[in-house]
């Protein structure tokens, strides 16, 4: 027979790990904010969430010790191998695979579930996630396309959540997700599983139409046949033209910058690029956060590097050369958000932001060669006529939205 598995959060990496064996009966997967990685959880090229030392054990790991003597026989070699690990990943910001250790590789899946898996996924993500970053369903979908797998995303402005959760849409706050409520609500998710399940596992009704179902930060809500949309236009701006403040960072200051305003109503949709030579100037090298936001201070989106791990992703090097020049090939998180004709962004730069940690290898002071740093943004532009209407949402009248 043919079976499918569902998961959401942790619980998601079941999906993902499942499929690395390449099991014939394994038909279609939906990891909803499901992890790829445990590892790419917590970690951000070499830079650690706060959480990132202790989660794994101190809080998954604990579910199975309540105290009682008895629960000794749940203690794994691989959660005692966690408490070297996560300090040991902090420090390094890499995978920790010095003299064979495999402790964070066999917890990577997406890699083998590229190279095994036959059947199909379905990929649910909030773009607002705080906890499973959208980093795990872009770029995997166009991934995953490319492995020859069928794959489908929904991905709307919600955090860790699921898509009809009215508590948790109705929460968030402005610039995660509020300027898109209620339209975020999807009363149909349940529905299109049906659809998917019936299709993938019984061979009944109709084909899914694969793609992405995205939601912009305002509300929108559009289908492309993949994302970023094929028609992307990739605008490239110098970095000395967008007026930075400043030309060094310290663990205290900050430098901003602008781009615009935008002639035409137009989408920042994909993973914007800020490619930026430092020369670090002392000798625990440096480190790396974005932050773009509208004109009235709006979060739109953030990065944020290791600079060990300056050409991006999971290889870097235990330490950077004082004075040795290196490009930071930072990336943000996947951002789907909408500028109006006549608006500007505002990138703000500083040593780190959100909740994440540098390694003390990594706290050192840089400079920056503005004039040889790069910004690429992705932009689509769109009309009403290529939104759809959310199903069981209410447009026009008095909500002011007509798509």
């Amino acid at each position: 027979g043919r079976v499918g598995l569902i998961g959401k959060s942790y619980d998601g990496s079941t999906p993902w790990q499942a499929a690395t064996f390449g099991n014939p009966h394994l038909a279609t997967i939906v990891p909803m904010s499901g992890l790829i990685g445990v590892h790419d959880l917590m970690w951000r090229n070499g830079s650690m969430e706060a959480r990132g030392m202790i989660m794994h054990n101190g809080v998954y790991g604990s579910f199975g010790i309540d105290g009682d003597s008895e629960d000794s026989h749940t203690l794994c070699e691989g959660y005692l191998e966690g408490y070297a690990n996560g300090p040991a990943a902090y420090l390094s910001g890499g995978m920790v695979t010095y003299g064979g250790n495999d402790y964070w590789t066999e917890r990577s899946f997406l890699d083998r579930a590229l190279q095994n898996y036959k059947g199909s996924i379905y990929i649910i993500q909030g773009m607002q996630d705080w906890n499973v970053d959208p980093h795990m369903a872009f770029p995997v979908h166009q991934q995953v396309h490319d492995a020859g797998i069928e794959v489908k995303t929904l991905a709307g402005q919600w955090a860790h959540d699921y898509p009809d959760r009215v508590s948790g849409h109705s929460s968030q706050g402005s610039g995660r997700g509020a300027e898109a409520y209620p339209y975020t609500l999807r009363w149909d998710w349940a529905d299109e599983m049906l659809v998917w399940f019936d299709w993938y596992l019984r061979d009944e009704g109709i084909a899914p139409m694969l793609g992405v179902e995205m939601q912009d930060n305002r509300g929108g809500w559009r289908f492309e046949s993949t994302w970023p949309a094929e028609d992307t236009q990739y605008v490239e701006v110098s970095g000395s033209d967008l007026g930075p403040t400043g030309a060094s960072i310290t663990g205290t200051n900050s430098i901003t910058m602008s781009y615009g305003p935008f002639e035409n109503d137009t989408w920042i949709a994909g993973m914007p690029t800020f490619h930026i030579p430092i020369t670090p100037h002392t000798t625990n090298g440096a480190h790396g956060f974005l932050e773009m936001t509208d004109e009235n201070g709006m979060h739109l989106g953030h990065a944020v590097m290791d600079f060990r791990f300056h050409d991006g992703g999971r290889d870097g090097v235990e330490a950077l050369q004082p004075f040795a020049a290196v490009t930071g090939k930072m990336e943000f998180f996947a951002m789907d958000v909408f500028i109006e004709a006549g608006e500007s962004i505002t990138i703000t730069m500083t040593q780190t932001g959100e909740d994440y940690v540098p390694s003390p290898a990594s706290v050192g002071w840089y400079t920056i060669n503005w004039d040889g740093a790069l910004l690429t943004l992705p932009l689509v532009e769109r009309t009403c006529d290529e939104l759809f209407r959310a199903p069981m949402q209410e447009y026009g009248g008095e909500t002011g939205r007509i798509c």
